[in-house]
């Protein structure tokens, strides 16, 4: 017989009746239904004698024998023999648990996708043999999970032949990290003159030490605020290796969606080779392996990304990446101008919205102004901004080498309203 554990010693509280407080001589409950006063269940009191006015009973109350909510009521009779009123309480009655005949027979477990009961991984138990109700077990989950998120799925069959459901946890695997050698390769068409690209920026001292993006808003990450040298700027000759601006690499990856998009800061080169901070070329990249679309970005100019993913699978390997002889694929139509021998991004993106415009709202040509002052065409301002299109470290708005015209001459040269849109996948 199944005992609600319910405390009563609060419910056989003393009976008054005219005023006076009469002993408990008799106790009783019942569930649900009353069934009179005296005909329902006794309790027996504590201490075998129900004669004081306050007693606490002697064990627990049979439930009934339906599962479920069920109201339990109590009353006690006094000395006078009046039965008081009913005190009620609500109590919950927990189904039995059928006894457990069937151990677990085998174990199996998969991943993301179903094979079907018996089909999938089997495992064994730690004592090395099935048959327990409750079972121990573990077991070596394979290395060639592609990184991400995955379902883990394991079930269990009973030895009466019969598979459970099954238990599911989302587990995420992560892509080893290696190390490469890039050689990335690129031009601006702002600052390209006849075989290398000009590095008036740089001769004027107007270059940052510290990279310009994070100030943009781009996300860098651990490389936000990453510097360079007054050595590394200081550098001439050869006339190919010297700085011309801060450029930014993006990595997007395709292999595994839930990897994060890579940013790493570089510095272009006259010759268009692409350097790290600190003036290594080729430079190391450590990344997690996988396949990412190259894109590369700079603060006035179009962004141009590769037009098929690139594999970084092999730890130390050496990588090219050449966007400035044409010898990498672009994503995209017109993504590219072409200056002398060099392959450019398009320059006149002074807003960084992923358009050129020479016209309407969010064009191109007004920040240019705006940067002079707002009212007079013809005055110019000396420093590092991103409405010198043509990098030459002067924003002029009208006369010879301005800004204003490499905008217009990107959208066509004849049509104002035309518009010029980024490629990226």
């Amino acid at each position: 017989m199944k005992h609600l554990p319910v405390l009563l010693a609060t419910l056989l509280t003393p009976v008054f009746s005219h005023g006076q407080v009469q002993a408990v001589v008799q106790a009783e409950y019942y569930f649900n239904v009353d069934p009179g006063a005296g005909s329902g269940t006794p309790l027996p009191c504590a201490d075998g004698n129900c004669d004081e006015a306050i007693e606490n009973i002697a064990h627990g109350i049979a439930a009934p024998g339906l599962a479920g909510l069920h109201r339990l009521y109590v009353r006690v009779k006094g000395s006078d023999g009046i039965w008081g009123s009913s005190r009620r309480v609500m109590v919950y009655v927990v189904p039995p648990v059928a006894p457990l005949n069937a151990g677990v027979a085998a174990g199996e477990y998969f991943f993301d996708t179903d094979p079907g009961p018996g089909n999938a991984t089997p495992f064994m138990p730690e004592d090395g043999a099935w048959g327990q109700a409750f079972e121990k077990a573990s077991a070596v989950v394979p290395g060639n999970l592609a990184p991400g998120v995955h379902l883990l799925n394991v079930r269990y069959k009973s030895t009466d032949g019969t598979w459970g459901p099954v238990k599911q946890q989302r587990v995420e695997v992560e892509a080893p990290t290696i190390t490469v050698n890039l050689d990335l390769r690129m031009a601006l068409q702002g600052t390209m003159g006849a075989t290398l690209m000009n590095n008036t920026l740089r001769v004027n001292g107007l270059i940052p030490l510290e990279e310009p993006y994070s100030a943009m808003g781009f996300d860098l990450g651990e490389q936000s605020g990453t510097t360079t040298t007054s050595q590394v700027l200081g550098v001439a000759l050869p006339a190919g290796a010297s700085v011309v601006d801060w450029v930014l690499l993006e990595l997007l990856p395709v292999t595994w969606p839930t990897l994060e998009t890579i940013r790493v800061p570089l510095l272009l080169r006259r010759g268009g080779t692409v350097s790290d901070a600190s003036g290594n070329f080729p430079f190391q990249l450590t990344i997690p392996a996988g396949a990412y679309h190259v894109r590369i970005l700079h603060r006035n100019h179009m962004p141009v990304t590769t037009q098929s993913p690139v594999t970084f699978n092999m730890n130390g390997a050496s990588l090219q990446i050449d966007f400035a002889s044409g010898a990498t694929p672009v994503y995209g139509i017109d993504a590219m101008v072409q200056v002398g021998p060099f392959w450019c991004l398009w320059a006149g993106n002074t807003l960084w919205d992923g358009t050129i415009k020479y016209t309407g709202a969010n064009n191109d040509r007004d920040p240019v102004l705006l940067r002079i002052g707002g009212s007079v065409p013809t005055n110019t301002v000396n420093g590092y901004f991103n409405e010198d299109v043509n990098m030459d470290g002067v924003v002029k708005y009208t006369g010879s080498n301005n800004d204003r015209d490499p905008i217009l001459v990107n959208i066509g040269g004849s049509v104002p309203t035309n518009v010029r849109y980024e490629q990226v996948p």
